[in-house]
């Protein structure tokens, strides 16, 4: 609890509430949930409520997740997005929906040709995914699949394409997501999604070969390390969206 304590507390507010703009922007450290489990439980949300008591009346996809409408992994740091209003939080769930709202995500990545099948599981790689162009930087990597639970307690994530089992199939369910893929010089990868899955661009990302670095799930090298650390290479730094209630664009970056 001590390293968490101390994870919130770099909690940083890049957009405050108000009646015009009622939706909160917050910088969330590694190591810290975006959402608690239980009513009370230490994450960026309890700690955002505490700031601004309005959330807590917010009726979320779950109870205990109030306005939360984009969260992020526990293990990656970046932008959070809370609805401080329910008209808010419905009308950036229906954006959300239509495919309007983008996030964007970098990773410094490993160059692990076999991940993939050293992680086991995966289908195999669309054809041509690892053109010259891409490797080169000169061109964007499309990657799209459903994904399904794997391994203990249904922690990690494999993609599901119809090159997959059956059974891998079935639980895979019918709608794919997409993550578009950058590479950038030293071994720097920028991702953009619209719809997300847990754990997507990082899986994603590994079944290409490019595994994010001291990521402890879909990095093969991190895992035999077997080191519990939040050091992961990863951020969600940059989100956009439709105003919840003038619809207008509304972009927010990270800068390096």
């Amino acid at each position: 609890m001590g390293n968490s304590r101390m994870s919130v507390e770099k909690m940083i507010v890049l957009h405050e509430p108000s009646d015009s703009s009622p939706f909160l922007v917050v910088f969330k450290p590694a190591g810290i949930p975006s959402a608690p489990l239980f009513e009370g439980d230490e994450s960026i949300l309890t700690e955002s409520i505490k700031l601004f008591p309005e959330i807590s009346l917010v009726h979320g996809k779950k109870e205990v997740e109030h306005g939360l409408v984009h969260r992020i992994d526990t293990e990656t740091q970046g932008l959070v997005l809370i609805a401080t209003t329910q008209e808010s939080y419905d009308n950036l769930i229906l954006f959300q929906k239509d495919g309007k709202f983008e996030k964007w995500y970098r990773a410094k990545v490993d160059y692990i040709e076999d991940a993939a099948s050293r992680l086991g599981s995966f289908p195999p790689l669309p054809q041509q995914a690892l053109t010259e162009k891409f490797m080169a930087g000169k061109e964007k990597l499309v990657l799209e699949s459903a994904f399904r639970p794997f391994g203990k307690k249904g922690r990690e994530v494999r993609p599901v394409t119809q090159e997959s089992g059956r059974a891998a199939v079935k639980k895979g369910g019918e709608k794919a997501y997409q993550t578009e893929i950058l590479l950038k010089d030293e071994g720097l990868a920028l991702c953009r999604i619209k719809a997300g899955y847990r754990h997507q661009v990082r899986c994603h990302l590994a079944w290409c070969g490019l595994p994010v670095q001291e990521d402890l799930i879909y990095n093969p090298l991190a895992k035999e390390k077997s080191e519990n650390s939040h050091d992961m290479k990863f951020t969600a730094y940059k989100i956009s969206f439709p105003h919840p209630l003038t619809a207008e664009p509304q972009i927010f970056e990270l800068q390096d």
